[in-house]
């Protein structure tokens, strides 16, 4: 109501809330598994579900969710719930995407690598306690570009999903993760 007022409409969306809390598969509570499931999946779905008349109403509108890599491309131990919702995801960005297209509206995700967020220095807390910046480090020597992304190239990236400039993608998943997905292997080539 408030943008509504202000704005007088709304054309863009970005689905951004996430977690990640780190737990193996056999010994994850049912509530730490609802906890991503909520706000990873229903989050998206339910604050998707709110703003898709007003959407609608634009004629010219961009959702823009925002997935992972881990899920769909990699996943690493203790990431069973959140690499399940950031898969989940790829799929409704699809569907809807499929569903929204006659109706003005592009549906696309996002697949972050490793950014620097709070949910990665967090992560990398749960990791190593004790000193989480060795986490981050061996993250950044871990990828291609030998850096985790920021928060700005990723607004760079949904901005011009938002934009004009992306007029003819839909349903689609960019990945942004400096090349971290691209290695086969650590112990081959030259």
């Amino acid at each position: 109501e408030y943008t509504l007022k202000k704005y007088n409409n709304i054309d863009i969306l970005v689905n951004n809330a996430g977690i990640c809390k780190l737990e193996s598969f056999d010994t994850m509570s049912d509530e730490l598994r609802d906890l991503h499931f909520n706000i990873n999946i229903k989050g998206t779905w339910d604050v998707t579900k709110i703003f898709l008349p007003m959407l609608r109403a634009s004629k010219k509108a961009s959702i823009i969710n925002l997935s992972s890599v881990t899920g769909e491309l990699v996943a690493d131990p203790g990431e069973v719930a959140y690499a399940t919702t950031k898969a989940a995801l790829i799929g409704f960005t699809k569907a809807l995407a499929r569903e929204e297209v006659e109706n003005g509206i592009r549906v696309n995700a996002i697949l972050p690598g490793y950014i620097e967020t709070p949910m990665v220095k967090g992560m990398a807390k749960e990791s190593n306690a004790s000193n989480p910046d060795s986490v981050i480090k061996g993250i950044a020597d871990a990828i291609p570009m030998h850096r985790l992304g920021t928060i700005t190239e990723l607004g760079e990236l949904a901005a011009f999903l938002a934009s004009d400039l992306s007029s003819y993608i839909t349903g689609s998943s960019i990945v942004i993760d400096g090349g971290s997905t691209l290695p086969e292997t650590v112990s081959m080539g030259v």
